[in-house]
């Protein structure tokens, strides 16, 4: 069902529509008094004389109910039995004075109950005594309802008996298209294919006690509210702009921002996040005013960068591969504090990659935290072609020369390598993994291991078994394309013991055998046999 209600908070407590006693009387009851003028505003004086009776209020909302009869036996007199004049037919109808006398009864005010969906915030003011309110139920501004027997199904006034659950009914209003519901309600399948207006709202605005419209499930929800006081207003640890709720009013102001975040030119940054913005939050903190640099590496060039903030006030360190996504961060850290030993120090390293632009945000922990700061910045450069992989390098083979597996950039050629793999027959196969590339990785073995690489494609269906023999420590592993599924990963035996295994191939399907040495002084020379046996 789409109604989202909370069991066992269905206790009524019923209470009368009538008027209030006598304004003199101690004990008065609502009476009945005479008529009145007919206009809205009109107000029935009573007769004076003993029989006389006190006139009623105007038909409309503002019609006042008159007064007493002034003799002791007057209908509505000011003596021990007079009747108060009843009040306007309407909501706001104004019941009539009572008695002035111990016995005297007061008129009984205006108000026709409010039908079933109509906004309320209290129980009395529906048709059975229910509201189901928006702070407790999250029904945008409320909601008339009624108890009902479920097995039944009766509601008086056309409303559509719902069972809650644990034997509980409720009353809604009946609906059969749009314009059936109020502003934040919609026309709703309930149950089968009987309908009524149940939440749904698209704005804040229709969310008047709650503050926050959750589109999701058209409910109300307690939210962050205020998007600029540094405090968590809901209590979900979420502050501010760092919020979901504030998405619609802070995306202008963090655009803004990250448009008016200056670049990082120099080494060392001297700031003060007091003269900051308050639109961005770290996955480690910071709620209070930041400050955003953005730094870009030497043309041509990745590798990384080392950020040192120190201040004597208490911030947080972060960065980011894109300023407004807080999902792109790369790194927060928030260690130490201030003290009187000296001030705080949070350090970062992050790669970076050629050309690319990192946003780097010094944030106070909170607004009294903000202040100033330095920063200092480091880049270490990766030099392709030292033979040393540095972030980013993927691969780094000593040379800038494409096409040998390890681009002249230090990104991997994986298609090349592959290429060019020798081509296995069945029978005997001799390899060596001491001079193999070191690029592809099993699920079964050491990540930084050379391997020997055989391509083989089967010429029809059927089992291939492989049978690994080496005088030291190796595995392998087949996939399906260079780097596609793997089919199998071996590393049971220990050296000087056959690795073996049989796996189903399919015809014209090329596979790619990897042998890899369990450690690195494992590698070495090795014979992989292949045998097939086509499916019958």
């Amino acid at each position: 069902m789409n109604v989202r209600l909370v069991a066992g908070l269905f206790v009524l407590a019923l209470s009368t529509t009538a008027g209030c006693g006598g304004d003199d009387g101690e004990r008065g009851e609502g009476g009945a008094g005479g008529s009145g003028g007919a206009e809205p505003t009109g107000s029935g004086a009573g007769a004076s004389d003993a029989t006389g009776t006190g006139g009623s209020g105007g038909a409309e909302p503002t019609g006042t109910g008159g007064s007493g009869g002034a003799q002791p036996t007057g209908t509505g007199g000011a003596e021990p039995t007079g009747t108060g004049g009843a009040g306007g037919a309407e909501p706001t109808g104004t019941g009539g004075s009572g008695g002035a006398e111990p016995t005297g009864t007061g008129g009984s005010g205006g108000g026709s109950p409010a039908p079933y969906g109509a906004a309320c915030t209290r129980d009395a003011a529906c048709p059975e005594d229910y509201c189901i309110t928006e702070r407790e139920w999250g029904w945008p501004s409320g909601a008339c309802a009624g108890q009902c027997d479920p097995a039944v199904g009766d509601c008086p006034n056309g409303g559509l008996c719902e069972d809650f659950g644990e034997g509980l009914g409720l009353c809604l209003l009946r609906c059969s298209g749009p314009d059936d519901c109020r502003d934040g309600y919609r026309c709703g399948e309930i149950s089968g294919e009987r309908t009524a207006c149940i939440p749904g709202c698209t704005e804040n605005s229709q969310c008047a006690a709650l503050g926050v419209c959750d589109t999701l499930d058209g409910l109300c929800k307690l939210g962050e509210t205020d998007c600029s006081d540094g405090k968590d207003d809901e209590g979900d640890e979420r502050v501010d702009c760092a919020d979901s709720d504030c998405a619609a009013t802070c995306r202008p102001l963090v655009d803004a921002a990250c448009a008016d975040a200056p670049p990082a030119t120099t080494t060392t940054i001297e700031g003060d996040t007091s003269l900051g913005t308050r639109v961005f939050e770290g996955t480690c903190g910071g709620v209070g005013p930041e400050e955003v640099h953005l730094f870009t590496p030497p043309a041509g060039q990745s590798g990384t960068l080392r950020v040192v903030l120190q201040s004597g006030r208490d911030h947080v360190l972060y960065a980011r591969t894109a300023c407004a996504d807080g999902s792109t961060e790369l790194a927060c850290q928030d260690k130490t504090a201030p003290s009187g030993a000296g001030p705080e120090e949070e350090v970062i390293e992050i790669v970076v990659r050629k050309d690319q632009e990192v946003p780097i945000f010094v944030d106070a922990v909170t607004s009294d935290g903000a202040g100033t700061y330095t920063l200092d910045l480091s880049f270490s450069r990766a030099m392709c072609g030292d033979g040393i992989v540095s972030p980013p390098e993927e691969c780094d083979d000593g040379n800038t020369v494409n096409g040998d597996g390890c681009s002249a950039e230090c990104i991997l050629e994986l298609d090349d390598i592959c290429a060019d793999a020798p081509v296995a027959v069945l029978g005997e196969n001799r390899g060596d993994t001491a001079s193999g590339t070191m690029v592809f990785e099993g699920t079964c073995t050491r990540t930084g291991m050379r391997e020997g690489i055989h391509a083989f494609t089967p010429a029809s269906a059927g089992r291939l078994r492989l049978v690994l023999s080496s005088a030291t420590d190796q595995g392998f592993y087949v996939r399906t394309g260079c780097t596609g599924r793997q089919l199998t990963c071996i590393e049971e035996q220990i050296e000087g013991r056959d690795e073996r295994t049989d796996i189903a191939v399919d015809g014209g399907v090329p596979l790619f055998i990897f042998v890899e040495p369990y450690r690195s002084r494992d590698a070495g020379p090795y014979t992989l046999n292949l045998s097939f046996t086509p499916a019958r």
